[in-house]
């Protein structure tokens, strides 16, 4: 098994004006200078280290308005643990997987999970030794999924700062990452890519339309702008160790951020809406 090495982030300080270590408690869009939520920016994967800084041509880098490192106190920060604190802002990828049907592949995370649990994601995850952001999307998705993305044309989407928990009432950050999302478009149609779910990383997974696709990113964090009849999708889903056909209501794909203090109800991750977002203006540039 190859070795899993922790990627680290540098920034391009706006203040410094060199590249500085990303630090955990950090905000890093506020440390590029950086005073919304979206800035584009230049990046490389240099080794274990991926390096960003301000470019009015790059890509989109986003995080929520709620990204709480960018609201911690001196309090706060005093009180994360040293395990936190010492990991720095890690290094993930994802991929959208756009069929050549026009469907979009969405896998969601166990309710287990560490970070993140119970959500609905684009599939993903870290970098081992030696990969390149492409080489360990493939790897991540065939693990997960059973899906092969080797001859998919793939597409920069763009950069997504993840904090795990997302706001700071539900305690404070034990994960922050920057992700990689990357469109990755197969040749054949989502009814012949076979799906074989990973059950300690997937327990659900489905393939959205452009149309479902369209009312998920045209709500709000809450979900509460798009008064549309609920509706439902087909999903494979694990249970009891197999996976079983299943109609799902897609109302909680509506909303990325928590609508009540049970933050282990389903939802679309924030991250994940940015990518679908991207996706859609990508899909229909002319």
């Amino acid at each position: 098994m190859a070795k899993v090495v922790r990627h680290t982030v540098s920034l391009f300080s706006n203040d410094q004006k060199t590249l500085i270590s990303a630090k955990f408690e950090k905000c890093c869009l506020s440390v590029l200078g950086c005073k919304d939520n979206q800035i584009n920016v230049d990046f490389d994967l240099n080794g274990k280290d991926l390096r960003i800084q301000p470019d009015d041509h790059g890509v989109r880098l986003e995080h929520p308005s709620s990204c709480p490192c960018r609201f911690l106190t001196l309090s706060d920060i005093s009180n994360l643990s040293e395990k936190s604190r010492q990991s720095g802002v890690r290094v993930g990828v994802s991929f959208v997987i756009e069929s050549a049907d026009g469907h979009v592949l969405l896998t969601k995370r166990p309710k287990a999970m560490r970070s993140f649990p119970n959500i609905w994601v684009t599939p993903g995850g870290h970098i081992e030794d030696g990969e390149t952001l492409q080489q360990a999307g493939i790897r991540e998705v065939q693990e997960e999924t059973g899906v092969l993305t080797t001859d998919a044309n793939f597409t920069m989407l763009g950069l997504w700062e993840s904090v795990y928990p997302p706001v700071l009432a539900m305690g404070l950050p034990t994960s922050h990452h920057i992700v990689v999302y990357m469109l990755a478009q197969m040749p054949q149609a989502h009814s012949e890519i076979e799906l074989t779910l990973q059950e300690s990383e997937v327990s659900a997974a489905a393939w959205l339309d452009e149309y479902t696709v369209a009312e998920i990113v045209k709500s709000d964090e809450y979900g509460k702008t798009r008064n549309v009849t609920q509706k439902y999708f087909s999903a494979k889903v694990i249970e009891n160790g197999q996976q079983v056909d299943k109609k799902l209501p897609l109302s909680p794909l509506m909303a990325c951020m928590p609508q009540s203090e049970d933050w282990t109800l389903p939802r679309l991750s924030s991250g994940s809406k940015f990518a679908l977002r991207q996706w859609m203006q990508n899909h229909c540039a002319p």
